[in-house]
């Protein structure tokens, strides 16, 4: 081994790969680490050619991995340098210019590659010290990613309840379907200037239980889902005086909820979100739209490549052509097409073996408002941080999304209803209300509960989601899990455990 860290210049292929695993890590959390696959896959092919080009010039490995390397360090810290001197004048002028900085690039190349090609062949110690310390320095990121994979994937050691089936019942399947920011009838009449009660009785035509009072716990969506899913306030499940919302990914992708059903014999099925830490890739099944290896760049992609001398041809193009740049999480068009595949992978889910439990987080009617009320698709430049597009825009976006929404659930529950050969549960719930409006606007929510032949004898017009499982478990599986009291707690993105309790003023 010694030997061929020696002889063969190993090291072009860890500086090729670095780039990439440095930008993972810096964004754990945002995207998922396999997003840099295809990245990864072309950097090291693009080493290993110019390697192998260079060999057959030079006539030895050695001075062909020191130019291998020097091409892929100019390439892969131009754009780096690049933005520091964006912000650097001398006279009046920016130093961050093309036509400064390409010139300066390509004597940078010229001279390194003279120099190489004039010293010759270098000692093998230099070559196993470059591989030893390149590889180092791409153990670190590496190191980073795999921790918080750990860390996400790690299910809590808590002790769960009992809970045991019915005798001699089937078990039914269970949707839990959280539609993001959808808010109360109230709400949509008294904000947002919309009836929705054509759709809230429809509901109940089917046989839901629409709480008509109901309020969020939290009013974010990570809050709100954690607490829901493991049937509790975050005090009892997290350290909140620890700002960092890493703490409750682990709580959301393995929950008390979904470990009482995969004890009982649930598979579990999860849908892509684009939202890395809602998505529950190691689900039984794990529902995302087919993308081939040659599709158009992703958000994450498309920075690593700003990070490269490709920067410079980015700029003299204007931007990328939108074919080729394609944000996978983030533009409206995929966040479209993601909505569509999950609708119309739920109408088919009954046809799947069970019993199941299917958890479909559907970023809708929140932003961005891709649809009207006839599915026509619109555009949003929204750039999922909060923007003010002005309370007129958003309520108009927020009721045509509103609507939409309500035609294809109508459509979806009516499918899962009748192709199901037991009686499904569905849960159809807003995390939180919508972006724009009051502090209790935001905590008014969507709630509505379908049980099939069960009896509901604990449901009520203000129950909150953290109550939800609890009624479902003790109603479905005779479990011991007294509702515990109602609480809406507010709070902003960047203190999200400084709370404003929000009262119900709605009656019971």
């Amino acid at each position: 081994m010694t030997r061929l860290f020696e002889r063969v210049p190993i090291y072009v292929l860890w500086l090729a790969l670095l780039p990439t695993v440095a930008l993972l890590a810096s964004n754990l959390g945002q995207v998922r680490p396999t997003i840099g696959y295809r990245a990864l896959a072309l950097s090291a092919l693009l080493a290993l050619i110019l390697l192998v080009l260079f060999r057959l010039i030079l006539g030895d490995w050695s001075r062909a991995g020191l130019l291998t390397s020097l091409g892929l360090l100019l390439f892969f810290s131009y754009g780096h340098v690049y933005n520091a001197l964006r912000s650097v004048e001398l006279g009046g002028t920016t130093l961050g210019r093309h036509r400064f900085l390409l010139p300066v690039w390509l004597v940078l190349s010229v001279l390194g590659a003279w120099i190489i090609w004039k010293r010759g062949a270098h000692s093998p110690g230099l070559t196993a010290a470059l591989t030893l310390g390149l590889g180092a320095a791409l153990l670190i990121p590496l190191v980073q990613i795999s921790a918080f994979q750990i860390g996400r994937n790690s299910a809590r050691a808590a002790e769960l309840p009992s809970v045991e089936p019915n005798d001699g019942e089937p078990l039914p399947d269970i949707y839990y379907i959280v539609l993001d920011a959808y808010t109360s009838g109230s709400v949509l009449l008294d904000t947002y200037e919309l009836d929705n009660v054509p759709f809230l009785e429809e509901l109940r035509q089917i046989g839901f239980y629409v709480a008509n009072c109901s309020q969020a716990n939290y009013a974010q969506t990570e809050l709100s889902m954690v607490s829901a899913l493991n049937m509790d306030y975050l005090s009892e499940l997290i350290d909140e005086t620890n700002p960092d919302r890493s703490q409750l990914w682990p709580l959301l992708r393995h929950s008390t909820v979904r470990l009482l059903l995969e004890d009982l014999g649930y598979r579990t099925v999860a849908f892509e979100t684009g939202y890395y830490w809602s998505e529950w890739e190691d689900a039984d099944e794990y529902l995302a739209p087919d993308r081939g290896f040659l599709e158009g760049m992703s958000a994450f992609e498309a920075t690593l490549l700003r990070s490269t001398a490709a920067w410079a041809l980015i700029d003299a193009l204007q931007e990328l052509p939108a074919f080729l740049v394609r944000d996978l999480d983030r533009s409206p068009d995929a966040h479209r097409d993601r909505l569509l595949y999950v609708f119309e992978e739920l109408e088919q889910l009954p046809s799947d073996p069970g019993p199941k439990f299917v958890f479909a987080h559907i970023v809708s009617p929140h932003r961005p408002f891709v649809f009207d009320s006839e599915g026509n698709p619109l555009d949003d430049d929204y750039d999922w941080a909060r923007s003010n597009i002005g309370l007129d825009a958003y309520k108009a976006g927020y009721r045509e999304q509103v609507l939409y929404v309500n035609g294809r659930i109508e459509e979806i529950v009516d499918e899962i209803i009748e192709r199901s050969s037991v009686p499904p549960v569905i849960v159809i719930q807003g995390d939180h209300g919508p972006e724009e409006g009051s502090s209790s606007d935001r905590m008014s929510i969507l709630n509505a509960i379908y049980m099939g032949d069960a009896q509901v004898g604990e449901i009520y017009s203000t129950i909150t989601p953290v109550n939800t499982f609890r009624m479902l478990f003790g109603e479905q599986f005779d479990a011991d899990l007294p509702l515990i009291q109602d609480a809406s707690l507010f709070s902003i993105y960047d203190d999200p455990y400084e709370y404003a309790e929000i009262t119900n003023d709605c009656p019971r």
